[in-house]
């Protein structure tokens, strides 16, 4: 199964003393990054949301933003307003200037949320739940259409594996076939010898397609796997200097490529 690391969600949540709207926004990356807009929260709160975010969304560059529109649950940090009000009377004493006042409250920690308790972070844990399962929803949804790119490029690389075993073996016999069979002959000959290149290909695709199936996230081993079909393709570019040959180990290198890039977005 592939899921994708791209989603988006919208949760919401209300009652008789709060209404929360959370946004969030997943995009791929090698690792999960978590970056917030919302008022300045808790340390408590804000540790739990990273917690269960991680858990469920596993990788990726995630945006989370919170509206909340609550009644008495701001609190006025009383001591930084003084100082800026202060700041604000020096300069404008200072440079002879007429100052508006109305930016200070531009500055998000000039005004807090009041979320100590548990009753209120679980409100705004249960909006971003049901924003992270529409994440997770369309995160499946793109994965399995990814899925059906991959098997298409599968396919061909292994049309492309055949065709080169099938051109190997002619020429192999018209290179035996030849009545100079000398040692030097022969060992010329297995130098030439791609045969392990392309059973280890396909034995590699192979293993793509069952990571594909299975319930693991298996983004970062088919990576790797990927990288060690290019190395095989490489090899048989090197070792068997034949144009019909570089055609098709050309093309299983180009499939590959572009499995690559669609296995970036992938958990």
């Amino acid at each position: 199964m592939l899921v994708s690391m791209t989603g988006f969600g919208f949760g919401h949540y209300e009652d008789k003393s709060v209404s929360i709207d959370v946004e969030i926004r997943s995009f791929n990356s090698r690792y999960f990054e978590l970056q917030t807009r919302y008022f300045d929260l808790s340390g408590e709160t804000e540790y739990k949301i990273r917690k269960f975010l991680k858990e469920k969304l596993k990788r990726g560059s995630v945006t989370l933003s919170i509206k909340i529109d609550s009644k008495n649950r701001f609190k006025v940090n009383n001591h930084k307003i003084e100082s800026f009000l202060k700041a604000y009377r020096d300069i404008e004493k200072k440079y002879n200037l007429k100052l508006d006042y109305s930016q200070l409250f531009s500055s998000s920690d000039l005004v807090r949320f009041s979320t100590s308790d548990k009753v209120f972070d679980n409100k705004i844990l249960k909006a971003i739940k049901i924003a992270t399962d529409q994440v997770m929803v369309m995160r499946l949804r793109e994965g399995s259409d990814i899925q059906k790119e991959f098997s298409r490029y599968i396919d061909i690389a292994k049309k492309d594996l055949s065709n080169i075993k099938s051109i190997y073996s002619k020429e192999l016999d018209k290179l035996t076939s030849k009545k100079n069979t000398s040692n030097s002959r022969i060992e010329e000959i297995e130098k030439l010898d791609v045969t392990e290149e392309i059973d280890r290909a396909k034995s590699h695709f192979n293993q793509i397609e069952l990571s594909i199936k299975s319930k693991e996230f298996s983004g970062k081993k088919i990576n790797f796997i990927l990288q060690e079909i290019n190395r095989e393709s490489n090899t048989i570019l090197s070792k068997f200097l034949n144009k019909k040959i570089a055609k098709y180990a050309i093309s299983l290198k180009i499939q590959t490529e572009k499995l690559r890039e669609q296995i970036n977005n992938i958990l």
